[in-house]
């Protein structure tokens, strides 16, 4: 079995949403994920909003302007704080409703999530994104690095995009 390392504090974290869809008997379906305003929720990134139609299938185009926002190099803290906000106004401008407070801090969270999930120096090379988005699978690169994510990481990285968003890189 291949894990992802990560201390006990960020592993319940992150399963923590997961108790809203479980049933008595502890278990749950993938499919319930998906439900809107449990775990899944508008503003993503690389999704549509729930009153487009379609809030679950990954948007390729989305992806690409979050490169666009790096310029063609890595994306960092501050490229995705670049990318959250041109999504930001996009959402403003199509109508799209302010999040309530506990599913904004969880975008915050989930925007930087994979970067600290990657533990590769707070960088995320283009072919790893488009290796997890894509094909939907965990790249190599971060399957063998064995170093321990931890929620600490997580909050940093989290305040770090929060000071970038409202600098408005």
């Amino acid at each position: 079995m291949t894990a992802l390392h990560q201390d006990k504090a960020l592993a319940s974290a992150i399963a923590r949403p997961l108790n809203q869809i479980l049933r008595p008997d502890g278990t749950f379906d993938l499919f319930e994920m998906r439900r809107h305003n449990v775990i899944e929720h508008d503003a993503s990134m690389t999704r549509l909003d729930a009153r487009q139609g379609d809030n679950y299938t990954f948007q390729p185009a989305m992806l690409q302007a979050m490169f666009d926002d790096a310029h063609g190099g890595s994306l960092t803290v501050q490229t995705l704080a670049k990318s959250y906000n041109h999504r930001k106004r996009e959402r403003k401008a199509d109508g799209g409703a302010h999040m309530p407070w506990n599913l904004w801090f969880v975008n915050i969270i989930q925007t930087v999530s994979f970067l600290n999930t990657a533990d590769t120096g707070g960088r995320l090379e283009q072919d790893v994104v488009k290796t997890f988005y894509e094909e939907e699978r965990i790249p190599t690169v971060i399957l063998n690095n064995y170093n321990t994510r931890t929620s600490t990481g997580l909050f940093v990285y989290a305040f770090e995009l929060l000071y970038y968003i409202v600098i408005d890189v």
